[in-house]
C-alpha cells in the first residue's frame, strides 16, 4: 500500500464527526456516559442542555456529575 492511500485511510478512520447530527450525538452521549472524556468533548461541541439530556434518557445522577459543563 502506498503512502498516499495509507494516509487517506487513516484520515477517514480518525474523522468520527464527519456525519454526526445533533440527535446522533445526543444518543452517543447517553450510551457512553461512562467514558467521561468523550462525553465532555461531545457535550461542549454540541452545547447540550441538561433538559435535552434528561429527555433523551440520561440518569439524573450522571447529569449532576457533569456539573458546570451543561446549562
Amino acid at each position: 500500500m502506498g503512502k498516499s492511500k495509507r494516509r487517506s485511510l487513516n484520515q477517514g478512520i480518525n474523522n468520527k464527526f464527519q456525519y454526526m447530527t445533533r440527535e446522533s450525538a445526543l444518543e452517543s452521549v447517553i450510551k457512553n456516559m461512562d467514558k467521561k472524556n468523550e462525553v465532555i468533548d461531545t457535550i461542549t461541541l454540541f452545547d447540550f442542555t441538561a433538559e435535552e439530556m434528561l429527555e433523551a434518557g440520561a440518569a439524573y445522577e450522571d447529569i449532576m456529575a457533569l456539573g458546570g459543563l451543561i446549562k
